[in-house]
């Protein structure tokens, strides 16, 4: 027999397309927002034995493929709010610190970072596979980051702030010893000291147009 009731994580991808799809048309094939791919995610979870692989944005282009109508806004920040609970998650077996999770400001990125390298640098000789869950954890804050950055739930000014974080784990995540020499040109530049002068984190609760 061809079908099963529940699927390991190693199931093909295709499996999981016939399930994102099914659960779409079973719900008369609305238009996809916020609340339909949570219960996707859901469904997915439970037939794929708790495998979170495939986040909002991958369901979301599935249902794109299958005619879908998509809601982008809500489907943006419903991606950066899955990242953010998986990097929690994340954060919380490696030990690090809830920062990694949380939405960060240009101080708290850096001592994320500063605490990456410190942890990569004592971990050299160590299992790869710890240093590879540095870099995920590195990783996923990136696109947590960038998913802030393309939204537009928050104001401008916090979008521009979690753009140049994203570029610092880019960097890091490239060439790690050469973060901290890096940092210190980069604040050192007038685009830097234009950009961020007088940065207002109130303006995180403004709404865009």
């Amino acid at each position: 027999m061809e079908g099963h009731s529940i699927h390991s994580k190693s199931a093909p991808a295709v499996s999981k397309r016939a399930v994102i799809v099914a659960s779409w048309e079973a719900a008369g094939k609305p238009p996809v927002d916020a609340r339909l791919l949570k219960s996707i995610l859901a469904r997915l979870q439970s037939e794929f034995e708790n495998d979170e692989s495939e986040g909002p944005a991958a369901i979301a282009r599935v249902l794109a493929d299958a005619g879908a109508e998509l809601r982008h806004p809500e489907i943006i920040e419903a991606d950066a709010e899955w990242r953010q609970a998986r990097l929690e998650s994340e954060a919380n077996e490696s030990g690090l610190e809830l920062i990694a999770a949380q939405v960060m400001t240009l101080a708290s990125a850096e001592t994320f970072i500063l605490k990456l390298e410190d942890l990569r640098q004592q971990g050299r000789d160590a299992d790869q596979r710890a240093l590879a869950h540095l870099r995920t954890i590195a990783a996923e804050a990136r696109r947590l980051a960038e998913s802030i950055a393309r939204g537009r739930s928050s104001g401008q000014a916090i979008r521009v702030e979690q753009a140049e974080i994203a570029e610092w784990l880019k960097l890091w995540l490239q060439t790690p010893s050469l973060f901290n020499d890096w940092l210190e040109l980069r604040r050192r530049s007038d685009e830097f000291r234009a950009r961020f002068r007088g940065l207002n984190h109130e303006d995180s609760k403004t709404q865009s147009d």
